[in-house]
């Protein structure tokens, strides 16, 4: 036990009491000990990393995300959406010719075509049966017969649309058509960066399929002279 003097009248007073017994004024409160002071420090230092790792932690990981969402590792080069292939002629003729591209929408059929699908666009040049604008769906029956010619809508970019003839495979199969006047539907199509074709299938309509035809690579399509 220490004495220590009150802080109103100067009585010289036992550490342990609460009050002075002259004055009866407040006695200051005991110093606090080694170790209680270590014990409230390293409390306090629990209390401030744990809150970091829950604040500061969250924060950083949201910054990383957000710059891995910005960053595109795999930028498209121009006219990817084109593919271009070159084959021989099961008949010895030559070499057949072709470019296609895929529709940029899809359309949901009905039973019993039910789901998702896309259109392709094909242009072929073959040695013996000359050159060929193709339209394509995966699964449906499009209303065009191989005997009769039928109509579909083109149109390019925002220009108004065009009645084109078509008429169906010679195998009768019903998923794709072939487009008339091949060297009409190039020349605008090469001008163009957009191209729709509704057809008429069977229960559906006439939806409307879009096309990317832009930067088209003649170079890599049409044989060489």
């Amino acid at each position: 036990m220490a004495l220590i003097k009150c802080k109103e009248c100067g009585t010289e007073v036992s550490s342990k009491a609460e009050t002075c017994p002259k004055c009866g004024a407040r006695v200051a409160a005991k110093p606090m000990g080694c170790g209680t002071l270590i014990g409230v420090v390293f409390l306090g230092a629990i209390i401030i990393s744990a809150f970091s790792s829950i604040t500061g932690g969250d924060t950083a990981s949201q910054s990383t995300a957000s710059t891995t969402q910005a960053i595109d590792p795999t930028p498209k080069s121009l006219g990817s959406q084109w593919l271009y292939n070159l084959s021989d002629d099961a008949m010895g003729k030559g070499a057949i010719h072709q470019a296609e591209v895929s529709s940029s929408n899809t359309v949901n059929f009905d039973f019993p075509y039910s789901g998702a699908q896309r259109a392709t666009l094909t242009l072929r040049i073959h040695p013996r049966h000359g050159k060929d604008i193709l339209f394509s769906i995966e699964k449906g029956q499009i209303l065009c017969h191989s005997y009769e010619d039928c109509s579909v809508l083109v149109r390019f970019d925002d220009e108004k649309p065009t009645n084109y003839s078509a008429i169906g495979a010679a195998d009768n199969s019903t998923e794709t058509i072939f487009i008339r006047n091949y060297s009409g539907f190039v020349e605008k199509m090469l001008k163009a960066k957009r191209v729709r074709i509704a057809a008429n299938i069977y229960q559906e309509g006439t939806p409307a399929f879009e096309f990317d035809v832009s930067n088209f690579d003649q170079g890599k399509y049409k044989p060489k002279k």
